[in-house]
């Protein structure tokens, strides 16, 4: 699924979440204290505060019920036909708890006539929901202009992750045409593999083509390094189906291989471990290093980079933490499993 910024969206879908449901009440309640504690009014305080507290809750709910019920066509509306049925919601439901009001609360309201009260809370309801309009129309573009700031830059730290192997796999793609035809063309479709998953930017793939895809690059760099490359993987024995995004996986590897492997003339092996639970998904790498390759800033700007990437695809949940413990340099990234069931039930 793409993180894409949708052009059919619903301007208000915010308000159906636990911190928009509370936010619809304090406002409501903010009115109504208003309301009860106006100038010339004759009634005990009190009591027509907890009256026009119940009468305001109930209108703000039962209109956001409604909408909550009509979201998906209303989110295939242009933003006028959606902010007319949030005004035209609000305005109905104000009515239909008027009239009810009149019917059953004859006490509440014996001083105020009936058009006149009914005309009243109308009009207040529509001045509350035209004004409510107007900061939901700045949200709603100060949001898209973030998205769309943060969808460029995401794009930007993809590219410069992508695989940078292509001078040297074309190269022994080339080599073995000349005794293994048969492995040159597993190398070209590998490479094949890793350039169309370049191209997917932000977008998801399942946890088990993530790891083949890995697998397919550490294959393809072991025509080049042969034994010197080792990956010890340490995988559970069956991977749930869960999505992460693309090219998760396989830069981590790209860059034990960068810098774990290459510089070493004797070879290294890579370690390779996944933990799952009910959360989160937790991918350790390890590889050794030097200590001249300690000092060298290419390692840190490739996992800085992916780490960018991650928080904007994960919106900052997502952690990525690089030790060094002697020789041995270990990455670990812990990606949240709840934001992606949360996306795939939206």
């Amino acid at each position: 699924m793409s993180k894409s910024v949708q052009t059919n969206t619903l301007l208000f879908a915010a308000l159906f979440k636990e911190r928009g449901v509370l936010a619809t009440l304090v406002v409501a309640q903010v009115i109504a204290t208003i309301l009860a504690f106006a100038p010339a009014t004759a009634d005990d305080i009190w009591i027509r505060l907890g009256g026009i507290s119940l009468f305001l809750h109930l209108t703000f709910l039962s209109s956001l019920t409604w909408l909550y019920l009509l979201r998906k066509p209303l989110a295939n509306l242009g933003q006028p036909w959606q902010l007319s049925a949030l005004m035209a919601s609000l305005l109905l439901t104000t009515a239909v708890f008027s009239v009810l009001l009149v019917t059953y609360g004859g006490d509440f309201i014996a001083q105020q006539h009936t058009y006149q009260f009914i005309l009243r809370n109308l009009l207040v309801a529509f001045l509350v929901t035209a004004l409510f309009i107007q900061f939901l129309t700045i949200h709603f573009e100060k949001d898209q202009q973030t998205n769309a700031l943060a969808r460029a830059e995401l794009d930007a730290l993809q590219a410069r992750i992508r695989p940078h192997f292509l001078y040297n796999s074309l190269n022994t793609a080339a080599e073995l045409t000349h005794y293994d035809p048969q492995a040159a063309e597993q190398a070209i479709l590998a490479l094949a593999a890793l350039s169309q998953a370049a191209m997917r930017v932000g977008k998801e793939t399942a946890l088990s083509d993530e790891i083949a895809l890995t697998q397919q690059y550490i294959a393809l760099e072991s025509w080049r390094f042969a034994d010197r490359l080792q990956v010890n993987w340490q995988l559970p024995e069956q991977l749930p189906e869960i999505t992460i995004p693309c090219l998760t996986l396989q830069p981590l590897l790209e860059n034990a291989v960068c810098h774990g492997v290459e510089p070493s003339l004797t070879g290294a092996i890579i370690y390779v471990e996944l933990h799952i639970s009910k959360r989160s998904l937790v991918i350790l790498v390890e590889n050794p290093i030097s200590s001249q390759q300690q000092k060298r800033s290419g390692n840190g700007m490739a996992l800085n980079n992916i780490r960018q990437r991650l928080d904007l695809y994960y919106q900052g949940h997502a952690k990525l933490t690089m030790t060094t413990r002697g020789d041995i340099f270990r990455v670990k990234l812990v990606l949240p499993l709840a934001i992606n069931n949360a996306k795939e039930q939206a």
